[in-house]
């Protein structure tokens, strides 16, 4: 099955009266018109050849997480990723930091200063990634503030991470990611945790928030890994989501995207499966009418939503779905003379974001296979934003052979 482009003209009618931030399927950082080599302007930020190497921490995380358990949890959570087939990432431990990394050398000082081991810190490229196991909550609490590293928290405190280097080349260099052994004391919590640490190294990987599906429930299979938060009754994990840890169609779709596995690679990820062979893509331009209805000033943030149609029942399935959100590769507040052109921390505001032009409106929707394994199917696709007083959009999709797709713009 090769991958090939659609040709669709549609129209959008809308009418929404509230605003909230937008989210799909996608990267997390892009390059942008500062800081980065020009060449790469534009350009999704991901670790340089899809490798990833990772040091972990010396101790144990929890009475039930010792040392070598920790690291088996983490490398398992790791193939949730590594082990789509379309995907070129790969993660490797190649051994533990220097120290046991804990609240004897991670705290805060009395100048509002945070100590950590130098192995730890962004400056270390030569150790990529940093996973630490903090048995007692006190580098979570030292990092994140006091008392958050306590078992009560666990909901959000479980694990977190980020991603803290970047390359002039558009990679990234360096990221720390810590678990929180107080949310990991039994075994009955570590399902919850291997949920959240997945998610966690999603965005380490690179991927971005999603909202491709808004129903989290146990059966809608669709409800991607990456959504933005969880509703707080959903403890233990399981009572919302069905397979909680297993990425689904956007989260895979969204990866492929940003480490698609070609030709060229294929020799370094063996076994997997070149990506534009077994995958089918659409892309193209949201834009605004003109007065003579023809498209005109493209527009940024409407969230793109393909969902499959099921041949047998011809409906549209709520478990292969995927989006996403025009203009992702545009940079959105550049700044200006009266505002500033650099944020509270002082780093310009187009460090992210592209200012080419003919990404503005631009989405793309990669990396999705058959599900059914026929290589024919067709989606349904759907322009959803959410946003005061616009009544119509033009969606006019990049033009381009018939595909085993069919998109409809409704």
């Amino acid at each position: 099955m090769s991958q090939r482009s659609l040709r669709v003209l549609g129209i959008v009618l809308i009418l929404v009266s509230t605003y909230r931030p937008l989210y799909a399927g996608g990267p997390a950082y892009v390059a942008g018109s500062s800081f980065f080599d020009p060449g790469v302007k534009g350009t999704p930020i991901t670790w340089g050849q899809g490798l990833l190497t990772y040091y972990t921490d010396q101790g144990d995380l929890s009475p039930v997480l010792t040392g070598p358990a920790a690291d088996a949890f983490v490398a398992d959570a790791f193939t949730r990723w590594t082990s789509i087939p379309t995907v070129a990432v790969a993660a490797t431990r190649v051994g533990q930091l220097s120290e046991d990394v804990s609240g004897a050398n991670v705290f805060l000082n009395a100048d509002g200063t945070i100590s950590m081991p130098p192995d730890t810190l962004a400056t270390n490229t030569a150790e990529p990634l940093a996973v630490v196991y903090d048995r007692d909550g006190q580098v979570t609490s030292a990092l994140l503030g006091q008392g958050a590293g306590s078992a009560d928290p666990c909901f959000t405190n479980a694990v977190f991470a980020g991603t803290d280097n970047f390359s002039t080349d558009g990679h990234f260099t360096h990221a720390l990611v810590v678990l929180n052994g107080n949310c990991a004391s039994t075994s009955t919590q570590l399902p919850d945790v291997k949920y959240r640490l997945v998610r966690v190294l999603g965005r380490i990987l690179g991927l971005g928030w999603s909202q491709t599906t808004l129903n989290p429930s146990a059966q809608d299979l669709g409800f991607t890994i990456m959504h933005a938060s969880d509703a707080v009754g959903c403890v233990p994990i399981t009572k919302c989501y069905t397979s909680p840890d297993v990425p689904k169609m956007d989260d895979r779709a969204a990866l492929t995207r940003l480490y698609p596995v070609t030709s060229q690679n294929l020799s370094s990820f063996p076994g997997k499966q070149i990506s534009v062979n077994n995958t089918v893509n659409f892309h193209g331009s949201v834009r605004f009418v003109d007065g003579n209805g023809q498209p005109a000033q493209p527009m940024q943030g409407v969230n793109v939503v393909a969902r499959w149609i099921d041949p047998v029942t011809a409906s549209a399935s709520s478990t292969f779905v995927a989006s996403s959100v025009s203009g992702y590769l545009f940079r959105g507040n550049a700044g200006n003379p009266v505002t500033g052109f650099v944020d509270t921390l002082g780093q310009p505001l187009d460090r992210f974001g592209s200012d080419d032009p003919t990404l503005e409106g631009y989405f793309e929707l990669s990396g999705l296979v058959i599900p059914d394994g026929s290589g024919q199917g067709s989606f349904r696709s759907r322009s959803r934003r959410s946003i005061r007083y616009f009544r119509k959009l033009w969606a006019l999709i990049s033009h381009g052979k018939c595909s085993l797709l069919e998109l409809r713009v409704l």
